[in-house]
């Protein structure tokens, strides 16, 4: 028997003994935070750069829907003036 195979014949028996039994709640949570760190190390932070874009863009956009409501305002308002 070569150590491969040793190794592999380990692996299988491990595998048949995960099957056989059920996993208890410590396992599910233990499984649970390994997902949630792999999952952390795939994001990617947004430089410091695209943040300030980001920002001016929604401040940018901010000021333009509220220009244009204060405007339909100022228009109903007006119109509510000359028909009273």
């Amino acid at each position: 028997m070569t150590k491969d195979s040793a190794i592999e014949t380990k692996q299988e028996k491990a595998k048949a003994k995960t099957k056989d039994k059920k996993p208890g709640p410590f396992s599910k949570i233990v499984r649970y935070f390994k997902d949630l760190k792999s999952e952390f190390k795939k994001i990617v932070w947004p430089s410091k750069k695209q943040i300030i874009n980001n920002t001016l863009v929604v401040i940018v956009c901010m000021a333009v829907v509220a220009l244009i409501i204060w405007l339909l305002d100022w228009a109903f308002i007006s119109l509510l003036s000359l028909i009273y």
